[in-house]
């Protein structure tokens, strides 16, 4: 009898492997976004899980979202729910070992943070630069004919700071694209339900997302309080607010 033929696994880059640091009493997930891995939000997930400075320091859990860290074309066999439900296991892993729960994320990771924020008991929520909707009248239509449009020019390193890269594809398909676009409808639709407190970061010049999604959730979700990245683009986790963010996020967290 004939033995089934299988493609081996794609390969994981090492900077996007899942990122485990820190204990007590407070965990943090935080969720990379589209085409990139845990390499682009490790900073900040670092300076959660690090006391120092009055600063306690957090247990936290980065994943790497499946399809990511390894092939543009293993991303396109993944869908939303695969993406999400590794936030959700982050979310579930430190539950089980902490007393409050944060959620926060990058771009997509942001989406996804407000998913389970929507779903799940959760302190409260650090979001930068989150995408949940777009102004861009290409995105409907490529969409909805997704299966028969070429790969797409990547969007990861929108970065103001010199020197400073961030590891992510150098193309997309547009399946991709369409299913993060079901999960960006389905957020939309459950705004109301997330009762956290946000903290939302988001840049002033932001070459990939643009600021309807940022409206969206200032005008549907009841407590959310706003900084501006003066000095970043969009992974700005990255770049020259990183520092910011990190301070703001231990700031928020520590007010909740």
């Amino acid at each position: 009898m004939t033995g089934l033929s299988h493609s081996p696994a794609p390969t994981i880059w090492p900077e996007a492997r899942t990122y485990r640091a820190g204990e007590g009493d407070v965990g943090v997930v935080v969720s990379h976004g589209f085409t990139g891995s845990v390499q682009s939000i490790r900073p900040w997930a670092e300076a959660l899980a690090t006391p120092g400075d009055g600063w306690e320091g957090a247990r936290v859990v980065a994943p790497r979202l499946p399809g990511h860290g390894t092939t543009w074309r293993d991303l396109a066999r993944t869908r939303w729910w695969d993406w999400y439900a590794a936030v959700e296991d982050a979310y579930l892993e430190l539950s089980g070992q902490v007393d409050r729960v944060f959620v926060a994320g990058l771009s997509l990771g942001g989406a996804l943070a407000l998913r389970l924020a929507e779903r799940e008991k959760v302190a409260g929520v650090l979001l930068v630069n989150p995408a949940i909707a777009t102004r861009d009248c290409r995105v409907a239509p490529a969409t909805a004919v997704h299966a028969i449009l070429p790969p797409q020019k990547g969007v990861a390193d929108d970065i103001a700071k010199e020197g400073v890269e961030e590891l992510g594809y150098p193309k997309f398909s547009v399946t991709s694209l369409a299913t993060m676009t079901d999960l960006w409808r389905d957020v939309r639709a459950n705004l109301a339900a997330v009762r956290a407190p946000v903290l939302l970061m988001t840049s002033r010049v932001d070459h990939v997302v643009d600021e309807l999604s940022g409206e969206l959730i200032r005008s549907r979700v009841r407590d959310v309080t706003s900084l501006t990245l003066e000095h970043s683009y969009h992974v700005a986790t990255l770049d020259n607010d990183a520092e910011a963010i990190a301070s703001a996020s231990k700031e928020f967290i520590a007010a909740h």
